[in-house]
């Protein structure tokens, strides 16, 4: 959007929170995935204000807007939300008031707060409904408007994928998945919900291009001794990738099931989420007879753990950029 087409949005986001009775709503930079770099889908923060940092929350109120920030972006926010009808919250300086205090100042006692709890970590949302309920404002999380208001907005990414060989990863996706349900056994957990795109990656070898420089595709995956599901748009799968899925026995679904399926597993099944790395959605989809392990996401403690094939690529990466700088 053009800087003097973003009051137009502005003004459209304002209708929509007057027809769903919203007095403030909250849009972060993140996706589905919690990514900070999200595909363009998901650039609703930057598509509404101009502001194209890769950090900053933006609120829209009925009078006012502003987009918090850190120190990395002050010149830059300055800059961008110039003409754009968002005020820049510096954040970390002395006289930038919070933003949930603020929120509650301009909402009030009986008003509501929207956020779209596809984009929203779990972990944040509770803490923001917790002190929003204690100042008796309700917080609504079921809307995107930017499903209505955002009318080219881009489709999300079918770029095709495929799968890093084992010699590069150093690791089969067998062996992964064995680790992974290695884990859960030991903290008697049914399976693991996946919802990063970098551990959805780790996991299962592979990778894609549906965001700028970082080499992921959009899919959430399930891992459990019964079964490990891939939820990816079919569009994005070679029959090679496919050949090669079904033969480490990974079920391929379509990525908007992912939904259904989570609110269909077994009755009392203990479910291992990291709170910070699950959107509120998909959080609230689990049935209620599950156990939640709210713990720190085993993927990632494995992920982190380099082997020495990972540790080599790293050397021979470093070598190619000290060249390339020289």
């Amino acid at each position: 959007m053009k800087t003097n087409e973003i009051p137009a949005g502005l003004a459209a986001m304002r209708k929509f929170m007057e027809e769903k009775k919203l007095d403030a709503f909250i849009i972060p930079s993140t996706d589905a995935h919690l990514s900070e770099y999200p595909p363009k889908y998901w650039e609703s923060r930057k598509w509404i204000s101009g502001f194209s940092g890769s950090a900053g929350t933006a609120v829209v109120t009925k009078d006012y807007a502003g987009v918090w920030t850190d120190s990395r972006y002050f010149l830059q926010g300055a800059t961008e939300l110039e003409g754009t009808g968002f005020d820049l919250f510096k954040m970390g300086q002395p006289e930038t008031p919070d933003m949930t205090d603020w929120i509650i100042e301009q909402v009030g006692k009986g008003g509501t707060v929207g956020i779209d709890g596809l984009v929203y970590t779990a972990s944040d949302t509770k803490i923001l409904k917790s002190n929003l309920d204690r100042k008796e404002i309700k917080l609504e999380t079921s809307f995107d408007p930017f499903e209505v208001i955002w009318e080219d907005r881009p489709e999300i990414p079918k770029n095709k994928v495929f799968i890093l060989p084992e010699k590069i990863a150093g690791e089969s996706i067998d062996h992964k998945i064995k680790r992974i349900n290695g884990v859960l056994k030991q903290i008697d957990a049914d399976g693991i919900i996946i919802v990063t795109l970098d551990a959805v990656a780790w996991t299962f070898n592979l990778r894609g291009n549906d965001v700028d420089y970082n080499p992921v595709a959009v899919a959430y995956a399930y891992v459990s001794e019964k079964e490990t599901v891939l939820f990816i748009d079919p569009d994005k799968l070679t029959d090679e990738v496919s050949k090669e899925y079904k033969k480490h026995k990974v079920l391929l679904e379509d990525y908007n099931k992912i939904f259904d399926y989570v609110a269909n597993l077994p009755e009392n099944s203990s479910i291992c989420v990291t709170g910070n790395k699950i959107n509120y959605k998909l959080l609230q989809t689990i049935p209620q007879s599950c156990k939640i392990l709210d713990i720190s996401s085993p993927v990632d403690h494995m992920k982190s753990m380099k082997n020495s094939i990972e540790l080599d690529g790293f050397r021979n990466a470093m070598i190619k950029d000290g060249v390339a700088l020289v």
